[in-house]
């Protein structure tokens, strides 16, 4: 399967049809394309996460897929087993994005191709890969635009979240969970100082599993060595303070 050519992320809702339904304990293989995929004019694009991007063809969606059996109340796991970088990955500066957003008015995009293991910057420097998704998610029951992260997942842009041996935990909000994929990167840096990293298509093995009545109230990642809280709010010291307390949470709910 390949991402949905007509959905995007800033229009994806609890109506919108779910694309293949797996019982608990499915491998699926996926592609999930990159975000600049079906953009021809950087300078073009609306800022992202404003009402005017909405329905934008920006950040192609792969999904929702409906889990069978998932109710309000339980939590699906994301086990990411391989993904895999391909084509032409792109890095860009876009209008009033990012944190340096009124030191580069112009909106600007660099050619990033992907070869020999790496991505090349401009074709001329060398990043080694660390492929993510940017967006995994359950759906929210008020659809999901416009917002970065929430209880349900969203485009948190968090490195170690989708990374090949990754473990994501996401509440079910609907019925079905509606689970999606999206804004893969062949590397992204800790600060995503443009707001990009190198945004490319990738291909995705993963496993989805259900958990019928083990509820969680917001993502959980794991991987090999750490165990992470995402926070949300309207400010980076807001977000950090519900970091914390749902790090304090969990620690409490998980020991004893």
């Amino acid at each position: 399967m390949t991402a949905n050519d007509i959905v995007y992320l800033f229009d994806i809702n609890p109506a919108t049809p779910s694309v293949m339904t797996v019982e608990s304990g499915a491998t699926i293989g996926v592609e999930v394309r990159g975000a600049f995929d079906d953009i021809h004019d950087i300078a073009a694009v609306p800022v992202p996460f404003t009402p005017a991007c909405d329905g934008h063809p920006l950040a192609p969606i792969t999904g929702p897929i409906r889990v069978s059996g998932a109710e309000m109340g339980d939590s699906v796991t994301v086990e990411v087993l391989s993904i895999t970088p391909f084509g032409e990955g792109r890095n860009a500066i876009m209008r009033k994005f990012g944190m340096l957003a009124d030191d580069f008015l112009a909106a600007k995009i660099i050619q990033c191709p992907i070869r020999d293991g790496k991505a090349w910057f401009g074709n001329r420097i060398p990043i080694d890969l660390q492929p993510n998704l940017g967006t995994i998610s359950t759906m929210p029951p008020e659809g999901y635009k416009p917002s970065y992260a929430g209880a349900y997942g969203g485009d948190f842009d968090q490195k170690s979240a989708g990374q090949a041996g990754s473990i994501v935990h996401l509440p079910v909000l609907v019925p079905g969970a509606l689970l999606f994929f999206a804004d893969p990167h062949a590397v992204i840096s800790d600060g995503i100082i443009s707001g990009t990293g190198v945004e490319c298509s990738v291909r995705l093995e993963a496993r989805i599993i259900l958990n019928k009545r083990r509820t969680v109230d917001r993502p959980v990642i794991e991987t090999l060595d750490t165990v992470e809280i995402v926070g949300w709010g309207e400010s980076v010291e807001a977000a950090s303070a519900d970091c914390a307390r749902g790090a304090v949470d969990y620690v409490a709910a998980n020991t004893s």
